[in-house]
């Protein structure tokens, strides 16, 4: 009588621990993917940055190899205007204006001076596309020239003040406008050391940034 006493009692403690162990087990995996999923939004995060350092940048146009020092932010209307279609979704643009602007600030803080004086060129081959206005307004309908002109300015100055950041600096904003359904590692298609925040992701078949 006393063993079944004992028996009973062990079996009651074992119904009331197993609803505890399975609770910590799941709390632990849950904080896990909380965990990574800090990480993939410190990789993407969007930051502010001080414009007083980067109010300007030097802009070398390949045709007359001269250099224009234009605002940070005017640059990114004509960079905008030749690498999206102005009738994509608005909030298409407004990506395309952070990953343009991120970039350009990568290439102004941490890829040194490959242009010599200019911090950037307008060849889409070496740095990142750029348009003039005139030229961009010939190639839409009459009827629609002011409408996507300021739709794109609207999209580059509401994300005034954005970049994507790994480390808390200017990743290399890799963009491409079709990645056939996953993106690469970089070291696979140029070699070098490759970056931690570009890894091989799916993708929707359209334009996107490379980033984990």
């Amino acid at each position: 009588m006393r063993k079944l006493l004992l028996y009973l009692i062990l079996f009651v403690q074992i119904i009331f621990l197993i609803p505890i162990l399975f609770t910590k087990k799941f709390d632990a995996k849950e904080t896990a993917v909380e965990t990574k999923n800090e990480v993939v939004e410190e990789t993407i995060v969007e930051n502010n940055y001080d414009y007083k350092n980067y109010q300007t940048i030097k802009l070398l146009h390949t045709n007359s190899n001269e250099v224009e020092e234009v605002a940070l932010d005017e640059y990114l209307y004509h960079v905008v205007a030749a690498e999206m279609p102005a009738d994509f979704e608005e909030e298409a643009l407004k990506a395309q204006a952070v990953v343009a602007r991120t970039y350009t600030l990568y290439k102004m803080t941490q890829d040194g001076k490959k242009h010599q004086e200019a911090d950037i060129c307008d060849s889409a081959a070496c740095c990142q596309a750029w348009i003039s206005k005139e030229d961009r307004l010939a190639r839409w309908d009459e009827n629609l020239r002011e409408s996507n002109w300021n739709k794109i300015v609207n999209a580059v100055n509401s994300t005034k003040g954005k970049m994507i950041t790994y480390d808390k600096k200017p990743i290399n904003a890799f963009f491409h406008s079709n990645s056939g359904g996953t993106t690469e590692v970089p070291i696979n298609v140029w070699g070098g050391s490759g970056y931690p925040y570009l890894q091989v992701v799916e993708t929707a078949r359209r334009r996107c940034v490379h980033t984990i």
